[in-house]
């Protein structure tokens, strides 16, 4: 038996943001669900959880997490910088 490896696309908070502003216009202009998700190149359950995603309010916790981990990343992005400037004075 043949099994194929799907290949999962993940988006960003700021694209899902826009994509949703897009749906939004769609469904304004009478679009059904499964037109909405194909122009967005998403499946419709994948259409309605960020939607769910979308109108749940963010939870005080959720957004300490949030920031935790981008304050890690910047950190690390910063070291980095640091480390390829203090190569390239050598």
């Amino acid at each position: 038996m043949l099994r194929y490896k799907r290949h999962v696309q993940s988006f960003t908070e700021a694209e899902i943001a826009e994509k949703l502003k897009v749906a939004e216009t769609l469904r304004e202009e009478g679009k059904r669900v499964y037109e909405i998700a194909r122009v967005l190149g998403v499946t419709d359950t994948t259409y309605y959880n960020w939607l769910k995603r979308a109108e749940k309010p963010m939870r005080e916790g959720d957004e300490l997490r949030r920031l935790r981990r981008e304050n890690a990343q910047l950190k690390r992005a910063v070291k980095s910088l640091a480390n390829l400037a203090g190569a390239a004075q050598s």
